[in-house]
């Protein structure tokens, strides 16, 4: 399954590569207090991104907060749901994409837990969850 470390010039090549993807913003060198860092950095805490994206199966890009604000921006995101005062450092978040289009994401209320994610996948595409062989 696709899990690749992009920049934000890579948006059209992966919006015409895949019909639906989750695209997580991290923040740069972080050891900071979040649930969930780069799947691709080892050895910060447990991950519980990665198990999920095995099960789901679905394409995974991430890209650094820091160096994406201008896209962000023009996709709409409010840049005050960006920074967070209190830790004074910026927010992660998913953002989950259909082509172009953004569908949703943890910005919208969705936690960064195991449901809050699952959930997120759901409301992107009901079939990632409906293909699962659960027995």
């Amino acid at each position: 399954m696709i899990r690749e470390q992009i920049t934000v010039k890579d948006y059209e090549r992966i919006s015409k590569e895949n019909e639906y993807y989750l695209w997580h913003f991290v923040r740069k060198n972080d050891t900071g207090p979040i649930l969930i860092h780069s799947i691709f950095e080892n050895g910060i805490k447990e991950n519980h991104l990665k198990p999920l994206l095995e099960i789901f199966n679905i394409p995974y890009f991430e890209s650094y907060i820091e160096d994406s604000l201008d896209f962000l921006d023009m996709l709409g995101i409010p840049l005050n749901l960006l920074y967070l005062k209190e830790i004074k450092n910026f927010n992660t978040f998913i953002l989950a994409f259909k082509k172009k289009r953004l569908v949703t994401s943890t910005l919208d209320g969705y936690c960064m837990c195991t449901e809050g994610l699952t959930d997120l996948i759901f409301n992107l595409n009901p079939e990632y969850i409906e293909k699962l062989n659960l027995d």
